[in-house]
């Protein structure tokens, strides 16, 4: 197999992952892909009442074994959920992508529907914690950091594509 050529995007949930996964996967013709979409369809549940029923110890082993899997794809965009990037082994996944933002910028991007489809965004003070926790994780497992802030989504995408070699 040739080197990976896949993108996996990571960021903060609410950053705008899968928007961006998705439209860049449209412009430069890759596979586009969702870590928690292919978790919501094998399961046919919203990620929410995952964590209901299931809670989040089963929901990160769920994502293990997507990362086996999207280590054998090929040409691929992909959006993963907020803490995917606690997961071992990304980098055999192909270029990480940070989309940096901060947490105030992220939580006005989001509408109340928005925030109430995300099981750890209703605690606003555990968020911000969760949130700082992760940014660390995301800079440091990061090949590329763009920052979204106040940009358009054609902006971000050109922006990726001048970095990805």
């Amino acid at each position: 197999m040739s080197k990976k050529d896949n993108l996996l995007f990571v960021g903060f949930m609410g950053c705008g992952k899968t928007t961006i996964a998705r439209a860049y996967a449209e412009k430069y013709d890759k596979f586009f892909l969702d870590t928690d979409c292919l978790i919501k369809d094998k399961f046919n549940l919203k990620i929410s009442e995952f964590f209901k029923i299931y809670g989040e110890k089963k929901f990160r082993k769920e994502e293990k074994k997507l990362l086996t899997f999207l280590a054998n794809t090929q040409n691929c965009s992909i959006a993963s959920g907020g803490g995917f990037i606690q997961q071992k082994g990304l980098k055999n996944i192909g270029k990480i992508v940070y989309l940096q933002a901060s947490f105030e910028y992220i939580l006005q991007r989001l509408n109340q529907e928005e925030l109430s489809t995300r099981p750890l965004l209703t605690n606003l003070n555990n968020a911000k914690m969760l949130f700082k926790q992760r940014i660390k994780k995301y800079k440091k497992k990061a090949d590329i950091i763009i920052n979204i802030e106040n940009k358009s989504i054609k902006k971000i995408i050109k922006e990726i594509k001048k970095e990805v070699k």
